[in-house]
């Protein structure tokens, strides 16, 4: 296995490579009529709650993120490398006990609160016992209380996904003890959704001043969080459309835009700020149906290896903007388990004409079903299908094209009846392990019928097995035989762009935190 430097160099270099110096200005006015120590950001909300315990959407994570610290976190945007974050951590030997030390002793809530082992160990029941969206996260793992400054982890199976989900903003810590004076419990009875949604409970550099889901939450800095003090104190987040974004961003109205496209952003210069373009973790790809009945052509392995190597990534990325990533598989380029990009499949007609001379496709026209409302980090699906059709068209293969609303298309691929089609999918937490769904068997590979593969089987059992620094190479093998089979063929890795206003002068963002409030200056 080759050593892959770009890509860990990547992960770790993001937050260095986007703290950016941006040109110097007035440090007055911040736009919007509000005062110098706020920022104003923007985005088209994806927003239901901010209990950190059943959040699991974007708007959500990124307003948790600067609420809340968790047990472990990523130094620098290293999704590769779970670091020590209120706590320190040990995993055994055989993968299945993890032991958290409370190491921040001087953590406190907005409350003025310490954290203690006791906030840590009901922060865990709660996730798990509300059964709220992110509660899946510690399925099958025991929590127990050692001492007052230790807690012990037990999962049931090897667990050596878990310190690259302690991380995550749903896992944040709250304190229990006016959580529970607020009807916070540890089971579906909990009803303290509201008081979290109005007072947030966390350690981190903020706390929700304002909370209103349709159009704007306002944060005002922790005078109690023990890190460095916030230079921003105060952080409005706005509900607004990519169009008013931009035009926010261009009068200095607001200083955060989270979701300009490739050509929006195009229209930010120098002097109206900074451009920050980091690794999405959405993943684009062609499903194809193993099914004969259902699938047809795209149940021959011969075809879809015609399809993988008919098509113009680079093109797609070009279609996708600048920023965006080949990919060899369906794991992102920055993760544990990723295949390297120098694997990626590429475009060879030639090959493309003897595969479906094997397949014995004559050109029939195949079903191609895909989401016509939704955009993935800028990539308009309707657009994407539109340019495979072409290209395929190119080489042969006849694709009629399916448009449907996102809830429509989605509860189609989930029948298992779809013929071909776009998928993307979102991680859950950096680790290969979240991609098992997609091996025969798992819950994604049943949408397509797939439901054995010998291979397949025998190397998934292989990098289950693996060990620390052993299950990059072991996962990487796994997938890239995944993407050899056709069943699944990775398009591209989009971008993630965030706009900075210029009133910023330094920043930070990367894999991990899009843009790091606490960090701005």
């Amino acid at each position: 296995m080759k050593v892959r430097l770009p890509r860990r160099a990547l992960a770790i270099g993001s937050a260095l490579a986007l703290t950016f110096g941006l040109a110097a200005c007035s440090g007055g006015d911040q736009g919007g009529g509000e005062a110098g120590d706020t920022i104003v950001a923007e985005t088209a909300f994806n927003l239901k709650t901010i209990d950190p315990h059943r959040q699991f959407e974007f708007t959500g994570s990124t307003i948790d993120t600067a609420i809340y610290q968790t047990a472990l976190e990523f130094k620098d945007g290293d999704l590769t490398k779970p670091t020590d974050g209120l706590c320190s951590f040990e995993m055994s030997e055989d993968d299945k006990k993890m032991t958290l030390k409370l190491k921040q002793k001087d953590a406190k809530f907005s409350s003025g609160d310490p954290v203690t082992m006791d906030d840590v160990v009901f922060s865990f029941e709660r996730l798990k016992g509300i059964k709220g969206n992110p509660s899946f996260f510690l399925d099958g793992v025991s929590i127990k209380k050692v001492d007052e400054e230790t807690v012990e982890l037990t999962s049931k199976k090897p667990n050596p996904a878990l310190p690259y989900i302690l991380p995550n903003a749903s896992i944040g810590i709250v304190n229990s003890k006016v959580v529970k004076e607020n009807e916070g419990t540890t089971d579906e009875k909990d009803g303290a959704e509201a008081f979290l949604n109005e007072n947030s409970q966390g350690s981190g550099p903020y706390k929700v001043e304002k909370y209103d889901a349709d159009s704007q939450v306002v944060l005002t800095a922790n005078e109690h969080y023990n890190g460095p003090e916030p230079k921003y104190k105060r952080v409005v987040l706005r509900n607004v459309s990519a169009e008013t974004q931009l035009t926010d961003i261009q009068s200095g109205q607001a200083q955060v835009a989270y979701d300009l496209n490739s050509e929006q952003a195009k229209q930010i210069d120098g002097s109206m700020g900074e451009i920050a373009s980091l690794p999405s973790t959405r993943s684009l790809y062609i499903f194809n149906n193993t099914d004969e009945k259902l699938g047809g052509p795209a149940a021959d392995p011969n075809f879809r290896k015609a399809v993988m190597s008919a098509i113009d990534y680079d093109k797609l990325t070009d279609l996708a903007g600048e920023g965006s990533q080949r990919m060899a598989s369906l794991v992102p380029n920055e993760f544990v388990g990723a295949v390297p990009k120098d694997q990626a499949p590429e475009k060879d007609l030639a090959k493309t004409k003897k595969l479906l001379k094997k397949a014995g496709y004559d050109g029939e026209k195949i079903p191609f079903h895909y989401s016509s409302d939704q955009s993935v980090n800028g990539v308009d699906l309707a657009q994407l299908a539109e340019t495979l059709q072409a290209q395929l068209k190119e080489a042969g293969i006849n694709l009629a094209l399916k448009p449907a609303p996102s809830s429509t298309q989605l509860d189609g691929f989930r029948s298992a009846k779809q013929p071909m089609g776009i998928g993307t999918w979102g991680a859950d937490y950096p680790d290969p392990t979240n991609y098992n769904v997609f091996i025969p068997g798992g819950s994604v590979a049943d949408r397509v019928n797939w439901k054995s593969d010998p291979k397949l089987k025998k190397l998934a059992a292989e990098a289950e097995k693996a060990k620390d620094s052993d299950r990059d190479a072991a996962y990487a093998k796994l997938y890239k035989a995944t993407t050899d089979t056709g069943v699944w063929i990775p398009l591209v890795q989009p971008v993630n762009t965030v706009a900075v206003g210029s009133s910023i002068n330094t920043y930070v963002s990367n894999a991990d935190i899009t843009f790091d409030f606490a960090k701005a200056e």
